[in-house]
């Protein structure tokens, strides 16, 4: 059977942070593709400004474009309801009849992962990726993945990947500020970002 990882996120914009679980993902779960599904609002980002939704699926897209088996997905991007990551997963388990699909998140994302819309049903019904993040302790992740393994008989994958401490808020700022962002994001998104005029 296929194994599809779906990374969500607003990406406002993608960086590095994202693109190190996305590829940790992909090679120790041995997933056959990651999808890379931006958001149109996120229900805890509501009255947050983001940059437009075409130029977040144009920066996703030229980053799947540069890794194998990476693709987009964008029933979110041009949704006008608000995401919530179990209808969203209904509806690509529609989409991938045939395949496993596991939700890749960060560990500050997965702690309150039961508190989510539906989040009961989430952990029942679909299997989890988790990537490390800075400021979290492994043992607490780790506890977590435990405690919800044995309430749902979830299945949890924890990464061991790289860990990056890089925010969209600091790239933001660098780019106000006229610093430099290279070491923050992906290369092509970098170019986007300065071509299309983005958080100025």
């Amino acid at each position: 059977m296929n194994k599809i990882g779906i990374l969500g996120g607003t990406f406002d914009p993608f960086h590095v942070g994202h693109l190190s679980v996305a590829r940790a993902a992909r090679e120790e779960c041995a997933l056959t593709q990651v999808v890379l599904l931006p958001t149109k609002v996120q229900p805890f980002k509501l009255g947050h400004k983001m940059a437009d939704e075409r130029d977040r699926v144009n920066m996703v897209s030229l980053v799947a474009e540069e890794n194998e088996g990476f693709s987009v997905c964008t029933a979110e991007a041009y949704s006008e309801e608000v995401s919530y990551t179990y209808k969203t997963m209904k509806t690509l388990k529609d989409i991938y009849r045939n395949a496993g699909l596991y939700f890749i998140m960060g560990t500050d994302a997965f702690l309150s992962l039961e508190n989510w819309y539906k989040g009961e049903e989430l952990l029942r019904e679909f299997s989890f990726i988790v990537g490390m993040r800075p400021g979290y302790r492994e043992n607490e992740t780790g506890e977590k993945a435990e405690e919800l393994r044995s309430k749902y008989r979830a299945e949890i994958v924890l990464l061991h990947n790289r860990i990056v401490d890089v925010s969209s808020t600091e790239i933001k700022s660098n780019i106000k500020a006229g610093k430099s962002i290279s070491h923050l994001v992906p290369p092509p998104i970098e170019r986007y970002i300065y071509e299309h005029g983005l958080y100025k």
